[in-house]
């Protein structure tokens, strides 16, 4: 075997071949850390949210008339406004609330079982009337739906209680606590009661609040800025701002959406003008929010092929250079009596043995920077499957660039190494 001239001649070339070796270890190191994030993101952009976002359509209307600053004119509108989106030819559903799925974030909050001694636990909390779920199109598999007395109801107490200061108690949280009816994700309520059994049970939180679950819906994902995204609290009440705005999630029939969004603005300023309405469409939320991790995978999928390319030819000219600098030699070998399977074969071997020395310390910088990463950025641990795979490519890749250099030197004529250089 020839292992012992290519060692000797790798001890000769030393920076050579460790610049080599360095370039594949880097490169095995950086391609299985942004393949295992491409993954992740992809993973991420394949989750489902559990609702009807082809068919949902996001309304926003912005008055700018002073009569939408008084409550009555408001509560009017907002009836009205509800009549006006309903009439229309292929409209499903209508509610009237500030959550917007896909937006990225939204409101959140603190709570744990009553009387519990745990720690708190974050989740997302929104408003909602009786229509928000068909809006939706979530599923409640436990409990009950929210009704248009109790989102009315819940709208005036609420709307007392923050038009006064709450009296602050000798612990710093309000004298006065208030107990709401909540609708809760299957999720969370699995994080809040291990057992399964969150219907009809209650919460409280930082500020000694009570909440008491009525209803459990099956699938809710919303990405969110803390590892959040399928906990989620609605409580009932209807949504306004304190300009007078409003907002609603319609969800149409399949097909209509196209229709619907383009009756919405004149069929809600016919209602009430003065205003400025603008409507959205959910999928177009959605790819704007996941722009970012689109962009990211094609930015790592671009490295990555940079990468390979770059390795695989830094492999080409050092076979190249060794075969234009072994001429004479690999001429010798063959009026020796050498086949030209045996030239290739040694160029190959000395290929194998340089990628695998920067495969064994890729391997090890690999794993280090997915440490890093997941340290710093919050990035997936990798798989050790995912390196080995990364280990058999580049292994096939530095073989596929040095088998025509190596054949381009297997055809160096027996009579070469009787010229003068």
């Amino acid at each position: 075997m020839e292992f012992g001239p290519i060692l000797r001649s790798m001890k000769r070339n030393k920076v050579r071949y460790g610049l080599i070796v360095a370039e594949v270890a880097l490169t095995l190191a950086i391609v299985a850390n942004c393949v295992n994030m491409i993954r992740d993101q992809r993973k991420q952009l394949a989750i489902p949210s559990g609702f009807d976002d082809e068919n949902i359509l996001r309304v926003t209307s912005r008055p700018f008339a002073a009569a939408f600053k008084e409550d009555g004119y408001l509560d009017n509108s907002l009836r009205e406004d509800f009549a006006a989106l309903r009439a229309i030819p292929g409209v499903k559903a209508v509610s009237n609330t500030r959550f917007l799925p896909w937006q990225g974030g939204g409101s959140s909050m603190e709570t744990r079982p009553l009387g519990s001694k745990g720690e708190m636990l974050r989740n997302q909390v929104y408003n909602a009337d009786e229509s928000t779920l068909a809006a939706l199109g979530a599923k409640l598999i436990e409990g009950r739906n929210f009704t248009r007395e109790e989102a009315e109801s819940e709208t005036l107490r609420l709307r007392q209680i923050f038009a006064k200061a709450r009296p602050v108690g000798a612990d710093g949280t309000p004298a006065e606590k208030t107990s709401q009816d909540i609708i809760i994700s299957k999720a969370f309520g699995q994080l809040l009661f291990p057992d399964g059994k969150a219907l009809g049970k209650r919460l409280e939180d930082t500020d000694g609040d009570q909440y008491t679950i009525v209803g459990v819906i099956d699938r809710f994902y919303n990405p969110y800025g803390w590892p959040i995204h399928e906990y989620v609290m609605f409580f009932p009440s209807l949504s306004r701002n304190f300009q007078g705005g409003a907002g609603f999630l319609v969800r149409t029939e399949p097909g209509k959406k196209a229709s619907v969004q383009a009756s919405i603005e004149k069929a809600l300023l016919a209602a009430n003008p003065g205003r400025t309405v603008q409507v959205q469409q959910l999928t177009e939320i959605k790819e704007r929010f996941q722009s970012r991790s689109s962009l990211l995978v094609t930015i790592l999928s671009t490295l990555i092929v940079l990468l390979l390319f770059i390795t695989s030819l830094g492999i080409v000219g050092l076979t190249v250079f060794s075969v234009n600098e072994r001429t004479r030699q690999i001429g010798t070998r063959r009026a020796l009596g050498a086949q030209r399977a045996d030239i290739i074969r040694y160029f190959l071997l000395e290929n194998w043995i340089v990628t695998t020395l920067g495969l064994a310390l890729g391997i090890v910088l690999a794993f280090g920077l997915n440490m890093a990463l997941v340290a710093k950025v919050n990035s997936p641990r990798i798989e050790p499957s995912l390196v080995a795979a990364g280990v058999f490519l580049l292994w096939i890749a530095g073989l596929a660039a040095t088998f025509l250099p190596a054949l381009r030197g297997a055809r160096v004529a027996p009579a070469v190494a009787t010229r003068n250089v």
